[in-house]
């Protein structure tokens, strides 16, 4: 081989290994790269492509924010998180006057905490079996179906309501007038802004006075209706409320209550 030659292949085999040495020190590292690069871009176009469908729907929720936010409103004057006793007060004045009736006293209690109804355990109309047989009818004679008890309706209630968060005031409101008008009444203050539930109403006939000296009252009736309202609150926040309520009413508008606060 001569010298020419020899030179030749060292140069070949030089170049060679640049040549390999450049492409892994220089080539790979940017492939590698560049595959990472694509790997990346496509893990984020994920993520945004999930954070556009979630821009969505939250822009297509907020369609409905301005009628959830009216059902809001509607929800916290129905169970106010305080007593709210003024607002309550003008309420009924304003059902009084549609109705006709005249309001004589109104007469409500220191809240006390809500107490969940007790699961009835009701299985049904029928008596459970006592285990003895009944003797069969004799054949011919038509069998008469064995009478069904009356069944109360499933008790309802939410855990998430206790007397920890919740607390009932027992009012009671005297009004005179006819029995349509205190019917009107009735319906009235029951489907009213703050949810006011009616358990019993009596009546109450008033006399015209006999004697012309004694001071004359109008006849008619009167009817007290007495119920409960509620509050978002525990017992004794509702009672500290209705202090602070109580000592900034007027006399005149002040209710008498029929119990103390709890110590």
């Amino acid at each position: 081989m001569t010298r020419n030659r020899l030179h030749l292949v060292v140069a070949l085999v030089i170049g060679s290994v640049v040549l390999v040495g450049g492409f892994f020190l220089g080539v790979q590292p940017q492939l590698a790269a560049a595959a990472a690069n694509r790997q990346q871009q496509a893990s984020i176009e994920a993520t945004n492509e999930t954070y556009r469908s979630e821009l969505a729907r939250l822009a297509e929720q907020s369609k409905e924010l301005p009628s959830k936010q009216q059902e809001l409103a509607t929800l916290e004057a129905s169970v106010p998180s305080t007593p709210a006793t003024a607002a309550f007060y003008k309420e009924i004045d304003a059902v009084a006057s549609s109705s006709g009736v005249t309001v004589t006293g109104i007469t409500t209690a220191w809240a006390a905490a809500y107490a969940p109804p007790a699961s009835t355990g009701t299985t049904g109309g029928v008596p459970a079996s006592t285990g003895t047989s009944a003797t069969p009818a004799p054949s011919g004679e038509p069998t008469a179906a064995a009478p069904t008890s009356p069944v109360a309706p499933a008790t309802k209630t939410d855990s998430r309501i206790t007397g920890a968060n919740f607390s009932t005031i027992a009012v009671s409101i005297d009004v005179s007038g006819s029995f349509a008008q205190a019917l009107q009444f009735t319906k009235g203050v029951q489907s009213g802004e703050r949810l006011f539930l009616v358990n019993g109403i009596t009546s109450q006939k008033q006399e015209t006075a006999a004697d012309a000296s004694a001071a004359p009252t109008a006849g008619g009736t009167t009817w007290t209706l007495s119920g409960f309202v509620y509050v978002l609150a525990d017992a004794k926040a509702a009672q500290v409320s209705q202090a602070t309520e109580n000592a900034s009413a007027t006399p005149a508008a002040t209710p008498s209550a029929t119990a103390t606060p709890a110590g």
